[in-house]
């Protein structure tokens, strides 16, 4: 498969990923936080998606659109590796996340550890019922509490994005 084409197939499985967690969360209250705006297009789509909710980004650098980028006070913007040291950060999103979507992946080797060293600090603000969206897949460590989801019947391409939820405690 040419490397476009695996592209193409990577966004229709996020497109429909981020339209199921949609539905399964419904009006359930809390936050969402993208990891990975880049040029906003899933931040678009998320702010489609769930109209009114607060929708928090995270990236090295704000590379949006003007008509994609978060307001003011919603992007923060730095390494991973320091943002997530940040005490602060942790209080203000323990327990509030009902949808983290963690897109990072640029086609280097740090891919393969990225979405995992996220998760590992951010799976205390999850919600129980909250959604992970990655678009690589994860080895689940028991501290997350995350169940794999089988999307194959309602995500295209699910075998390009991936879908965890957090165990009830």
């Amino acid at each position: 498969m040419s490397r476009l084409d695996s592209h193409i197939h990577q966004k229709i499985a996020q497109r429909d990923s981020i339209n199921l967690a949609a539905r399964w969360l419904g009006e359930t209250e809390g936050v969402i936080v993208e990891f990975g705006l880049s040029t906003g297009r899933s931040f678009s789509h998320l702010r489609e998606r769930f109209p009114g909710r607060e929708i928090f980004c995270f990236d090295r650098l704000d590379k949006s659109l003007p008509q994609s980028c978060p307001p003011a006070g919603y992007l923060f913007l730095g390494e991973f590796t320091g943002l997530l040291a940040d005490p602060a950060v942790h209080a203000r999103f323990a327990g509030r996340v009902i949808l983290a979507h963690i897109d990072i992946g640029c086609g280097g080797p740090e891919d393969e550890v990225m979405p995992e060293f996220v998760m590992d600090r951010i799976h205390r603000w999850l919600k129980p019922g909250a959604i992970v969206l990655s678009d690589q897949d994860l080895t689940l460590a028991p501290a997350w509490q995350l169940e794999r989801l089988d999307t194959t019947a309602e995500v295209e391409h699910a075998d390009r994005y991936y879908s965890y939820r957090r165990r009830a405690t």
